[in-house]
């Protein structure tokens, strides 16, 4: 059989990680030559290091005092030039060895063996102080249940069996060529900051990418009953490979009818009920209904329990996951209740997209559009390659999140509670004032998705913005056109029904970004170029609503 391709010439270490008689050094050494890198035994150099046996290390001065120094020796060699290191198998199970791998950029591989696999490979080793006069079976079956947990963390996992070493070698080397890291986006907010994690089967690593933000390994999942079928299995996986225990899994109704007080209330009770503590994380899985409630949830449960995103909607990834914003809906209007509650991480797998159903992959598309335009770059994308988005193109799809996301992630920063006297945080509402009045007057009964009010709020908003001489008369076509050939409603016509111009007023009146009774527009002088301004005649918006065909 041909050998694979090396990666390109590496430039990141690679560290082996896995229980005695995995392989790590003898597989060490092959993949070091194979890669052109060198190979380093990390027991031999603590041992070269502090001028003892690993065992009288132990003996003398105790495993805090080895798993110290282990860390160290680790670091500085992880601080030079690539290698491949073998580590002790105790090492990785260290979290502040985890850490300083992680840091150093280096790629970690778990070499994972069965039981009777190590069994076979141990054999005659029990005079080593970790076998001797113990059963080895006994002894390993103990190291997995406390290692296996914390290896899950590695970056890849190669499956290993009773197969000659070349055959093995040949596996990682394969599933480092094929490794991708997810893109990670920080979000900075000091002390609340987070990371969003953008990329393909996230899903299944869920537990290892979640592992070091947690404070304990132990969650409660809100996922909504379309997609538990879909997702849930595979999160779950995920999850127990990390040692992660869900204590309860709630499921809510599927819609923004969910997004209520009654919900809310089950949610609380039955995560409490569960034995929830200020330790226990609450998972959203879902789009962005089972996000804000979840979050909200999380955010007054025990006056505040940690909280993870994992969206499994365009839209949801693309812009309700990231920045904090939990609520409910009440009948007045939507997100008039709720709290600004910021996740611990956001892992927002691409994968998951190829299940939405067609219209909600074309909704979640119009966030992606208001992104474009408060971007102008990304709008130039969007008129380009928006149709791709629409379409389900893998490739257009995971630019989209990751763009948006990296737009969200700088607002966010600078005005995460919406703070800024002009422009800021305010400006993600591009199209929104419209948009939240369409949905209320539809009664959030699903018959008008969240991002479908937004389109035809885009298109409001730039026929606005033209009508007051703010942009060029041109826009507004071009906002509308795309949206449709998108095969999204961009005028209050393209939505069966009819609406009345003065409850649509109404209900803006009462909008959260109404300040001292003035209603606030995001408008736009063209791509790029938003601004936030409460200088906008109800008269003009009337007569807007009314030549797009609302009623008195």
């Amino acid at each position: 059989m041909p050998e694979p391709a090396s990666p390109a010439p590496p430039t990141r270490s690679v560290v082996l990680v896995g229980m005695p008689g995995c392989g790590k050094s003898s597989i060490g050494r092959r993949l070091a030559a194979r890669l052109g890198l060198p190979f380093v035994d990390a027991d031999t150099e603590i041992e070269a290091a502090a001028g003892l046996p690993i065992t009288e290390i132990f003996t003398r001065y105790g495993e805090p005092h080895f798993r110290d120094g282990e860390r160290r020796v680790i670091a500085r060699l992880l601080a030079g030039p690539p290698l491949v290191l073998a580590t002790g198998g105790g090492a990785f199970t260290d979290a502040r060895t985890r850490a300083a791998v992680a840091r150093s950029g280096a790629v970690a591989v778990w070499l994972r063996c069965t039981l009777p696999v190590l069994l076979r490979r141990v054999a005659g080793r029990e005079h080593r102080p970790l076998f001797l006069n113990r059963d080895p079976r006994e002894v390993l079956e103990r190291l997995m249940t406390a290692r296996h947990p914390t290896f899950a963390e590695a970056n890849v996992t190669v499956d290993c069996t009773d197969e000659p070493p070349e055959t093995t070698t040949r596996k990682v080397m394969e599933a480092l060529a094929a490794h991708r890291e997810p893109a990670r986006l920080p979000v900075r907010l000091g002390a609340r900051s987070y990371d969003v994690l953008v990329g393909q089967g996230l899903l299944a690593r869920a537990g290892a990418l979640l592992a070091p933000v947690l404070p304990a390994r132990r969650l409660v999942v809100v996922t909504d009953a379309a997609v538990a079928p879909l997702h849930l299995p595979r999160l779950l996986a995920g999850l127990a490979e990390a040692g992660i225990a869900v204590a309860a899994t709630i499921t809510v109704p599927p819609g923004e009818a969910s997004k209520c007080f009654a919900e809310l209330e089950r949610v609380v009770t039955e995560a409490l009920a569960a034995g929830a503590d200020r330790r226990t994380a609450v998972l959203a899985l879902g789009g962005g209904v089972v996000g804000d409630l979840a979050g909200f949830a999380a955010a007054v449960a025990l006056r505040g329990l940690p909280f993870i995103q994992v969206p499994t909607t365009l839209l949801a990834q693309v812009d309700s996951s990231v920045g904090g914003k939990t609520g409910i809906n009440l009948a007045l209007g939507k997100n008039l209740v709720g709290a600004f509650h910021q996740p611990q991480i956001v892992l927002a797998d691409t994968d998951v997209l190829a299940t939405l159903p067609p219209r909600e992959l074309r909704a979640g598309y119009a966030e992606v559009a208001k992104h474009g335009l408060l971007q102008g770059a990304l709008w130039s994308w969007c008129e380009a390659e928006g149709a791709r988005a629409v379409a389900g193109d893998p490739a257009a799809l995971a630019h989209a999140v990751l763009e948006s996301c990296r737009l969200k992630a700088g607002v966010v920063a600078a005005d995460e509670r919406e703070e800024s006297a002009e422009g800021g945080r305010a400006l993600l509402n591009l199209g929104h004032t419209f948009g939240h009045a369409l949905e209320a007057e539809r009664g959030f009964d699903g018959t008008l998705l969240h991002g479908e009010a937004v389109a035809v709020g885009l298109g409001l908003a730039a026929a606005l913005s033209a009508r007051l001489g703010h942009s060029s008369q041109e826009l507004p076509g071009r906002v509308i056109s795309h949206l449709q050939e998108c095969g999204l409603p961009a005028r209050i016509g393209d939505i069966p029904g009819g609406f009345s111009a003065a409850r649509l007023l109404a209900r803006m009146r009462k909008d959260k970004k109404v300040r001292d009774g003035a209603m606030r527009f995001v408008l736009l002088r063209g791509p790029g170029d938003a601004f936030t301004t409460a200088e906008v005649p109800a008269a003009a918006v009337e007569s807007l609503l009314r030549d797009e065909g609302c009623g008195a």
